[in-house]
């Protein structure tokens, strides 16, 4: 689980608390023991000058019987071990040190080779006492290795003291034997008493230790928790910034250095959701634009890796574009076709190409393509490589439909006015050959039928040039928010007389959908009308005609279906250019009207036909 910021801050500084306190406590627990054993230690000295003096004491206070040689040291000095060993007082004193002093083991008076000469315990007086390390080397080491050596295997510490006695003061001894060594004075200190008297003292202590730290670590937690509480809405607030996902202002009324960070964020924060929506509106538009391009273009970085593939570029390369991003220039061209060739040499030397033709005869997509390449170059080193693929033969076809549209317009007005300048004779015939009538009838009665063909053939002709003036005069589309349903039974109602007297049913089905359009409500009703009454026509034994609109994301689509006898395959290419008809009564203008009248409203219309099953039309407008 990952933790906040504020929480690791927190975190660190109880844990920073914790070393400080845990280190100061180790100090006091490591002056605490040394206190411990220098205590020890002055005890042990106290026991051993009072053990000194008490043997200086009897010594000098002994007197020398007859019997022995005075001027023999080694039979003085045995009946001195002797007096020393019987001395109440000294054994006394020794006696009192050890049952006192709990750490206190042993209190000895030895001699050389450390020989037991005087001792609390009489079995112990002649034998040799083991030697024990002094007390001061347990004093001058670390806690860890003073705690080891007090709670581990059981050791015996000493404190002594060299013992000279002035003989000179005994009476009738010899001035050679005056202050001659005698012995040392021994006080052994036992670890395992030393750590029974520690052990209640060091629990007391550990314990304050213990309540120290946790109260000192729980303490700084809080403490630093409650300075570092704006810090989680700052960092709540940052984490959304870094999503891009910044809504609302930091809330941090405060007047220290907090809330100045956090009126510096909002005033981040809105200057980032500004840029956020610029940089999507961008981003929308130059998708839209890539997405829309017939071009091919491909973008490699200064690693020759592409960064960047419109999806035309499938069209020349054969290959899912998905295929190809974050691919080297070895990856994406690594075929052996004359394209892959091409490019793979032209990237691999950086050279710039113009409007380069290539023929791809294995591409039916795109047999001829024009290679076009840019080098970007920063500070003389080529950092960007940009390949654009651009589609020959549809280029060519469009240059062709260009010159096509170019001439059939200047076509349209060369005819349009050759119409208006046909139509002024055709009237003027029209009236002569009434005047004819009226004056030939009375003469000779023959006549008649010729001059009937010849008014109804020049009122024909003069149908014909006015249709065409209809269908190539400019219209202006007013486009109003028109209720799809409502145009629909609006011409329902114009062509019902038609689909009653054919037996057709007019059904419109609307999918639970009512859709408002942008659209020229009298030009579209003209359209569909035409439609459906071309569906009526076409089923002369009855039948259903249906509409259905469906409502896309962008587009709005309506299908007039009907029942009808369908649309030969090799008509299907004519229906809707001009004065085609197939209809004895026709005039070949009601589809290319509605044809125009879609193409006027950005829209497209197709159709799919069954013969003697029936066809249907699909208008498709934005919406």
């Amino acid at each position: 689980m990952k933790l906040s910021l504020k929480v690791r801050l927190t975190a660190l500084i109880s844990a920073l608390v914790l070393v400080v306190v845990l280190g100061v406590s180790a100090l006091y627990l490591l002056h605490f023991v040394r206190r411990e054993l220098q205590n020890v230690e002055l005890t042990a000295g106290y026991i051993r000058q009072e053990i000194y003096a008490r043997a200086h004491e009897a010594v000098a206070t002994s007197k020398i019987p007859r019997y022995i040689d005075r001027k023999d040291p080694d039979e003085v000095r045995a009946y001195l071990q002797v007096r020393l060993s019987q001395d109440e007082a000294l054994i006394s004193l020794m006696q009192s040190a050890v049952g006192y002093y709990p750490s206190i083991d042993y209190v000895a008076l030895t001699g050389p080779n450390r020989i037991i000469l005087a001792d609390y315990d009489a079995s112990q007086i002649g034998k040799r006492m083991l030697p024990a390390p002094p007390l001061s080397h347990l004093l001058h080491e670390g806690l860890i290795d003073e705690l080891r050596n007090i709670y581990g295997p059981p050791q015996d510490y000493e404190v002594e003291l060299p013992m000279q006695l002035d003989f000179g003061n005994i009476g009738g001894l010899p001035f050679k034997m005056s202050r001659q060594p005698f012995g040392d004075v021994r006080v052994g200190v036992s670890t395992v008493f030393l750590s029974a008297e520690v052990t209640p003292r060091l629990r007391a202590a550990l314990v304050m230790v213990g309540v120290v730290v946790v109260l000192a670590t729980l303490t700084a937690a809080l403490l630093s928790f409650t300075a570092l509480r704006p810090l989680a809405a700052i960092s709540q607030s940052v984490e959304l910034m870094a999503r891009g996902e910044f809504t609302r202002p930091v809330q941090v009324k405060r007047e220290d250095e907090w809330g100045i960070l956090s009126s510096r964020l909002n005033l981040l924060g809105e200057q980032m959701r500004g840029d956020k929506a610029a940089f999507l509106a961008l981003k929308e538009n130059t998708d839209q634009l890539i997405a829309n391009l017939s071009d091919g273009l491909m973008l490699f970085d200064g690693e020759d890796r592409l960064v960047l593939v419109t999806p035309a570029t499938r069209r020349f390369l054969q290959r899912p574009i998905e295929e190809l991003v974050h691919k080297k220039v070895a990856e994406v061209f690594g075929g052996f076709g004359p394209l892959d060739r091409l490019l793979r040499e032209v990237l691999t030397r950086r050279e710039k190409l113009r409007l380069r033709p290539l023929d791809l005869p294995d591409n039916p997509e795109t047999p001829r393509v024009t290679v076009t390449t840019h080098i970007v170059r920063e500070q003389g080193d080529s950092m960007w490589t940009l390949v654009t693929l651009r589609d020959a033969g549809t280029r060519a076809q469009l240059e062709d439909q260009i010159g096509v549209t170019a001439r059939l317009a200047a076509l349209g007005r060369l005819t349009s006015g050759v119409a208006h300048e046909v139509k002024n004779p055709l009237n003027a015939m029209i009236i002569q050959v009434e005047i004819l009538r009226s004056k030939l009838l009375d003469v000779d009665g023959s006549v008649k039928p010729h001059l009937d063909v010849l008014s109804e053939e020049i009122r024909r002709l003069d149908r014909v040039v006015k249709t065409f003036l209809d269908f190539t005069k400019p219209l202006e589309i007013v486009r109003t928010e028109t209720n799809v349903a409502d145009l629909v039974r609006e011409v329902f109602t114009l062509a019902e007389p038609h689909a009653q007297a054919r037996g057709v049913q007019l059904v419109l089905e609307m999918n639970g959908t009512s859709p408002l359009v942008q659209l020229d409500r009298d030009l579209m009703k003209q359209a569909l009308l035409n439609l459906v009454i071309n569906g009526c026509q076409a089923m002369p034994h009855g039948g259903e005609l249906r509409v259905t609109p469906h409502l896309g994301v962008k587009h709005l689509d309506l299908e007039i279906s009907d029942e009808g006898v369908g649309i030969p395959e090799e008509d299907r290419q004519k229906i809707f250019a001009l004065y085609y008809t197939t209809k004895p009564d026709g005039t070949g203008v009601g589809l290319a009207t509605v044809f125009r009248i879609v193409q006027l409203h950005d829209g497209s219309i197709d159709f799919t036909s069954e013969v003697n099953h029936g066809t249907t039309f699909r208008v498709s407008l934005p919406s």
